[in-house]
């Protein structure tokens, strides 16, 4: 749990790099993939190992170069253009023939309740994820991975109006890419806000600064 971090090393971070760990952690609920290493996790071979074996299983090779052509296609070619794709798409026509019920019934939730984020949440969440696995698994300098998390939490900001807008947008994600209703990060992040000290010392409106970083 993100509460069991190093003795201290909470109290040394900024309010920057709390805001990029509170923001990550609904992609840490079997694997701790944060840029902001509270636990050490570059330092165990262990750890190392487990973010290469995960980076491979969700996006290829395990390079610097495909970290960045990864966090790319989050953000040109993610779920969120899938659902503006969706959005535009003639219902009518053939075009809606290229939709699961699931996936249609799921679409129109989002459209209801982010019109215009659709699924940024999980686009944006997951692109810190993947530059924590970069960095964990020592393909990605520190430098390069935390300026990216740093854009990556201010398009957040952007865009959504607290953690839990940006979570249920995540979350909305999160299931059409399982293809079922799967919750247990939305409960993982509910257990985390009700009783971690990171909500409560990464408010959302929290002034993201790069000297910061």
């Amino acid at each position: 749990m993100i509460s069991n971090g190093k003795d201290g090393f909470r109290d040394s971070l900024t309010p920057t790099q709390k805001f990029i760990l509170a923001a990550s952690s609904p992609t840490v609920a079997n694997n701790y993939k944060c840029v902001i290493d509270i636990w050490g996790t570059c330092e165990s071979e262990v750890d190392r190992e487990k973010a290469i074996k995960l980076f491979e299983w969700s996006w290829g090779e395990f390079t610097c170069e495909n970290t960045r052509m990864s966090v790319d296609d989050c953000l040109n070619h993610g779920y969120h253009e899938k659902f503006k794709e969706y959005c535009n798409a003639d219902m009518s026509s053939s075009s809606a023939s290229g939709y699961t019920d699931f996936e249609r019934e799921l679409l129109e939730e989002t459209k209801r309740k982010y019109p215009k984020q659709g699924l940024l949440g999980w686009d944006l969440v997951r692109i810190l994820s993947i530059v924590g696995g970069a960095y964990m698994g020592g393909v990605m300098e520190y430098g390069e991975a935390v300026r990216i998390a740093f854009e990556t939490c201010k398009l957040l900001q952007e865009n959504f109006s607290s953690w839990d807008d940006m979570v249920g947008s995540y979350t909305l994600g999160y299931q059409l890419w399982r293809g079922k209703r799967k919750k247990d990060r939305l409960k993982y992040y509910k257990r985390l806000k009700k009783s971690s000290w990171i909500y409560r010392s990464a408010p959302w409106d929290t002034v993201l600064k790069e000297e910061e970083l």
